[in-house]
């Protein structure tokens, strides 16, 4: 539970002090253009010309074609918002989100497939998100036997942040569903903002209980929910991936190329061996081995160089927590990172992050400094 306890009483939700986000607000953030998917579709079945509201917002189209450009997210809130106003549709958003997969969320849905049970594949959603729409957090608050999926949109937006809102919750809410099948439904969908002219396109959406001006953007559901194992990866997730690297193969990236991306998409699940990535990679695990010797690295090499650029950029970041840092580099615990990362770059890495913040220069990278 974060410091502001949450009450469960007939359904609705009241907190004991003051709710508390625990992040700042984040005003130059970007999102990956995925989370445009749908957008043309819903708008022409509404009459509008989409091209036209992408023009007024300043978006490139392109972005309907390619899903891993990057928006600032204040554009398309505004998209969203005068879409919605041009049609009337107080649903805008929520229509976008019914077509929704996790697979739509690129690489980081590898990680969370990768896990155990749908609570370990959310809290894996929960440290890569960012990778996804750098002003989304999902926060997992749990009392007795529910379970508080709660998303907080970290962007100053002029207005109405409503269809934004309404996305990400619906997006959220089909991801869930696809983790725990189609005959799951939650105790209640709750939104912040007033109630709509018609709720009837809500229920339906949700097949549950839908609450407006409630203290909370979220979802809640039982504690057990979340204890189920996660399913196998489904086949539209394959073909995600089999997608994805066919198109880049388009570009000849060498095999070290294609391991890297999908150790990126990989490591926040603790479980990115050699074996994973070549079943994924379509091979086995000692022609990916002969493969990478042939380029002259070996897989250790690739997780170790991707660790090492990730933590120097994560950690000019004041406000990353070294913890959750650890878990995206697929360490067990914040120990466990700062013993490799003092293995690798001569300090801790709050030493590291004191002398790059202090100095405002980056300190010796890893392959500057003498082999251990």
């Amino acid at each position: 539970m974060s410091d502001s306890a949450l009450t469960i009483r007939g359904g609705h939700f009241t907190f004991r002090g003051k709710p508390a986000t625990g992040k700042p607000f984040v005003p130059l953030s970007h999102v990956r253009s995925a989370a445009l998917t749908n957008y043309a579709e819903v708008a022409r079945s509404l009459g509008l010309d989409p091209f036209a509201q992408l023009r007024a917002a300043g978006i490139d189209a392109q972005c309907l074609n390619n899903p891993d450009l990057k928006i600032p997210v204040l554009r398309v809130h505004a998209l969203l918002e005068s879409s919605a106003h041009a049609t009337g549709a107080d649903d805008f958003g929520l229509r976008m989100a019914m077509s929704r997969r996790l697979s739509n969320l690129g690489l980081i849905a590898l990680a969370a497939r990768e896990e155990p049970t749908v609570r370990e594949a959310l809290r894996c959603l929960q440290r890569t998100m960012h990778l996804h729409n750098e002003a989304l957090r999902l926060e997992i608050e749990e009392e007795n036997d529910v379970v508080v999926l709660r998303e907080q949109l970290l962007a100053r937006v002029q207005g109405s942040m409503r269809q934004g809102v309404e996305l990400a919750i619906g997006v959220l809410y089909r991801i869930v569903k696809e983790f725990l099948g189609e005959n799951w439904s939650p105790m209640a969908v709750c939104f912040m903002h007033g109630r709509p002219r018609d709720v009837g396109s809500y229920r339906k959406a949700f097949g549950c209980s839908v609450q407006f001006n409630s203290v909370l953007n979220g979802i809640t559901c039982r504690k057990r929910d979340l204890d189920r194992a996660m399913p196998l990866a489904d086949p539209q997730s394959l073909r995600t991936i089999q997608k994805y690297l066919s198109a880049a193969a388009e570009h000849q990236p060498t095999q070290s190329e294609r391991t890297t991306h999908l150790i990126l998409g990989l490591l926040p699940s603790g479980r990115c061996t050699a074996e994973l990535v070549a079943r994924y990679l379509g091979i086995d695990r000692r022609t990916l081995h002969r493969r990478l010797d042939g380029e002259g690295t070996a897989f250790s090499a690739l997780v170790d160089d991707v660790r090492k650029e990730a933590a120097q950029r994560h950690l000019a970041n004041p406000q990353q927590a070294i913890a959750d840092l650890a878990l995206m580099l697929g360490f067990s615990d914040a120990s466990a990172f700062s013993r490799w990362f003092s293995g690798k770059f001569g300090c801790p890495p709050r030493r590291w992050r004191a002398r790059a913040l202090g100095t405002g220069m980056q300190p010796p990278a890893a392959r500057d400094l003498p082999v251990p």
